[in-house]
């Protein structure tokens, strides 16, 4: 019991000291505390950021380089943005789901009776759900704002009364934002006169292409519209779409199939002025008309399977659409709808007519120039979780990468020094081999070939850091393996691998420690450089891809997105070096007293 004691309070006792010395030694403690940051961050990062810096789904949190938020705060004089916008969300009830609220509307009728032709309310029992454009229209969903217009007389015409659905918002900043996005969901439906059969080809996902009849049927009363904001101070009315100048980004009109739920493109005519605009954008400030509605197989042609959405988002826009900037206060976005009841273009045969449109998923943003700590890159993504989650892949590759570097240096150093003769020989003529190799474009081709994974970087670091600290292994144990412990080891009948691990290994020891904080940097410094050339992990976010990416959007010219990474990348490796050279201190006296 008394030698298990004495196993146990040795290992602690010299723990003890170490750390008596450690603890005075400047820069090493120095070093340890911005270890000790970057692994807090590394380990930390879900709770220090709620973003994922690769993900799809948190791209776009604000406009593309917004500025930190610091710059809010700072005078125009050094460098600040007093007064830049932020993210404006329109989403609240959106969906429709709370019926109207939040949305309003106003009527205007010309040449009509005493009976109203227009109705708006929420149509609970119609719904337009999707995961995608190109997904079906289903019924019976939360619900949308419906919208209908009916005449009950055959000899008179109503004209062009119209509907004005908006949701008025307050706008507080003095700035304009850096873009916008608005979407619209729109389904049409009501009388129309037949026009005749077609016959359309599908291909399905297998490669069946199969055909099917479809009626084409034009609206009796067709509706022209157009998505809008209006300033409420002075009024101004800007047309968000549809606005030709500055082209459509994301626009799509897409008609489902209704029997098997996928979409048939190209089917069906938006029309303005009585011109088919087909794959022609309108000019500006030109409302669209929906002409033609579709149904398939089906005898009866009241219900259209159409379904009309228009995202628009595009940062282009925003001094066309805004040209003397949004300013602090009260303004509208909505959609202008006007019901054309012309006897032009109604056909002769007089009858009652109704259209109906249902509204959904009608929502506005402003992307703003002002997000979180760092701002956002060229996708509108989190530079601060960038640069947190770069922490752990730093760290992940610097760390495994001399752990791998070292084990096989000492490893080689041992057999070489210990061995001798033909061992030695090879041994050092391999590793002599590959120092002379230029290491850079070596790494460069083995990662293009094998593939920019972490663990392929950590590997081809690991395998092609070992030399130097292999040869210097191994001139240490050219010296302990003439010593008298020794030759006491090889008297008693020790064999070799028992003397190089028993006897050789504890007086080494002090060089591992001491390599395996100063080869650290040198990992984190490749990884950087591989990255900032372009073989990085698509799947990760390292510092040195930060660089990448800003060196090739244009971005090195913000400060904000330059100077962190490259800060830390040198911060991180200064450290391992200063707790090297603080290990070196403790275990060689001779420096200690030196100093």
């Amino acid at each position: 019991m008394a030698n298990v004691g004495r196993k146990i309070l040795s290992p602690l006792n010299k723990l003890k000291g170490f750390l008596s010395i450690f603890v005075h030694n400047t820069q090493g403690m120095v070093g340890l505390l911005i270890i000790f940051i970057f692994a807090v961050m590394a380990f930390g990062a879900p709770l220090l950021t709620p973003y994922n810096p690769t993900s799809l789904a948190d791209q776009w949190l604000s406009g593309a380089f917004s500025a930190p938020t610091l710059l809010e705060y700072l005078p125009k004089s050094l460098g600040g943005m007093p007064g830049a916008a932020h993210n404006v969300e329109l989403r609240d009830n959106a969906d429709f789901s709370n019926g109207l609220s939040g949305w309003n509307y106003t009527l205007s009728f010309w040449n009509t009776t005493d009976t109203h032709p227009i109705s708006v309310s929420h149509a609970d029992d119609v719904g337009i759900n999707y995961s995608k454009v190109e997904s079906a229209v289903l019924l019976g969903g939360e619900g949308s704002a419906k919208i209908t217009f009916r005449r009950d007389e055959t000899t008179i015409r109503y004209g062009s009364p119209s509907v004005v659905f908006y949701k008025s918002f307050n706008y507080p900043y003095a700035g304009a934002p850096m873009e916008f996005t608005a979407n619209l969901n729109l389904l049409p439906t009501g009388t129309v006169s037949r026009v005749g059969v077609i016959k359309i080809a599908i291909k399905l996902d297998n490669g069946t292409i199969v055909y099917s009849n479809m009626t084409v049927g034009t609206l009796d009363v067709k509706v022209q519209f157009y998505m809008y904001l209006q300033r409420m101070a002075d009024g101004k009315v800007f047309h968000i779409w549809p606005y030709a100048s500055y082209g459509a980004r994301g626009m799509t009109f897409t008609k489902i199939y209704p029997d098997n739920e996928r979409t048939v493109p190209g089917i069906g005519t938006l029309s303005w002025d009585n011109k088919n605009v087909n794959d022609t954008w309108p000019p500006p400030d030109s409302p669209w008309i929906m002409t033609e509605l579709l149904q398939c197989d089906s005898d009866t042609i009241r219900i259209s399977s159409t379904l009309f959405t228009a995202n628009v988002s595009t940062s282009d826009a925003i001094t066309q659409l805004f040209p003397d900037a949004l300013l602090p206060g009260d303004y509208a976005y909505g959609i202008n709808m006007t019901f054309l009841d012309k006897s032009s273009l109604i056909p002769a045969n007089n009858k009652i007519v109704e259209t109906t449109v249902y509204l959904d998923n009608m929502w506005m943003s402003f992307d703003g120039r002002i997000w979180g700590v760092l701002g956002t890159d060229q996708y509108g993504r989190d530079l601060w979780s960038q640069l947190i989650y770069g922490a752990g892949i730093s760290l992940y590759v610097g760390v495994l990468a001399a752990v791998l570097s070292v084990v096989l240096g000492l490893i080689v150093g041992l057999a070489a020094g210990y061995m001798g003769r033909y061992v030695d020989e090879v041994l050092m003529r391999f590793s002599d081999m590959l120092l002379v190799i230029p290491t850079l474009p070596l790494l460069i081709v083995l990662i293009a070939v094998i593939g920019p994974a972490i663990e392929n970087l950590i590997l081809v670091v690991g395998l092609l850091g070992w030399m130097g600290f292999a040869r210097l292994v191994r001139s240490q144990v050219l010296t302990l393996k003439e010593r008298p412990f020794v030759e006491a080891a090889k008297a008693v009948g020790a064999g070799k691998i028992h003397i190089m691990v028993k006897h050789i290994l504890p007086n080494v020891v002090s060089l591992v420690y001491v390599s395996l904080a100063t080869s650290v940097p040198g990992a984190i410094v490749a990884e950087a450089a591989l990255s900032f050339l372009g073989f990085y992990d698509p799947n990760r976010m390292s510092w040195g891809r930060m660089l990448r990416e800003a060196e090739g959007s244009g971005g090195v010219r913000f400060w904000w997105w330059i100077l962190p990474p490259g800060l830390c990348i040198a911060f991180l490796a200064i450290a391992f070096i200063m707790l090297g050279f603080a290990l070196d201190e403790v275990f060689n006296p001779r420096l200690r007293q030196r100093r």
